[in-house]
């Protein structure tokens, strides 16, 4: 069964976009064990070719991809009340495997995950060092976002990947891989978990860095200042929380299980 939708965006340009990616090369690869996504980057648009498209998570189908048009029109909402979303703007899917082709988002990863995984130390460094220069604006906004995504519109922010969120010094950071929602939207409670402060917390400290793997790559100035660097953006965020109103007591609880190379 094809199902195709557009969100704005003309039907022939959207055609010409998916067509063109049939003699390109991918950028990167994506898997979550039960969809393979292959992403390919034009100038002002990604294209995803994705298996799976039917469905939202491991546990839901979506035969008739109404969830996937569901989030598609609340990330477009959420983007016109300034939220820092990537919306998607069309997809198209031949019985379960099809496209999404969204707006591409401004700046850089996070933090590329082959690098991270590579630990390559000067890479590893220089992020930190740009990320804890980044504004008390950006990071208040950072989490101001994270709840009106998880909290209000149920939509799930994956922390498990720094890669998953960009950062660019005009307008900060931004969410991408927002395709689907908290369990409760689709009816099944046996897999659900009433997004807390708690995963808002987990997500506003994304721009620290922390891994004992690289310290013995580190020669003992390197050491002093990842620490450094790593303590300024956690304190930012620590104020980022304060500043959007999540209780101390809840910081204090959530980070004090956490592991920081401060």
């Amino acid at each position: 069964m094809i199902i195709e939708k557009y969100f704005g965006m003309d039907r022939e340009f959207a055609q010409q976009l998916i067509e063109a990616t049939k003699n390109m090369k991918h950028e990167k690869t994506g898997d979550n064990a039960f969809q393979n996504t292959k992403v390919f980057l034009f100038d002002e648009y990604t294209v995803l070719q994705q298996d799976n498209l039917n469905f939202r998570n491991v546990y839901t189908a979506d035969a008739d991809l109404k969830h996937l048009e569901n989030i598609a029109e609340t990330l477009l909402s959420l983007q016109a009340q300034g939220v820092n979303v990537v919306p998607i703007l069309a997809f198209q899917s031949d019985n379960g495997n099809g496209y999404i082709i969204q707006s591409r988002a401004k700046g850089t990863e996070l933090y590329d995950r082959d690098k991270v995984r590579a630990l390559d130390k000067d890479y590893i460094l220089e992020r930190v060092e740009l990320l804890s220069y980044v504004s008390q604006e950006h990071f208040d906004k950072f989490l101001s976002d994270t709840i009106k995504i998880l909290v209000d519109a149920s939509i799930i922010v994956d922390f498990f990947g720094k890669d998953n969120f960009f950062y660019d010094e005009t307008i900060g950071f931004q969410f991408i891989d927002l395709n689907s929602h908290t369990g409760n939207v689709y009816g099944r409670k046996d897999h659900y978990i009433k997004p807390q402060a708690e995963h808002a917390i987990k997500v506003c400290f994304l721009p620290c860095y922390y891994d004992e793997n690289i310290l013995p790559k580190l020669t003992d100035k390197e050491r002093i200042l990842l620490g450094e660097r790593n303590r300024k953006i956690f304190e930012k965020c620590r104020t980022a929380l304060l500043n959007n109103r999540i209780p101390e007591e809840i910081i204090n609880e959530v980070i004090s299980s956490e592991k920081f190379i401060l």
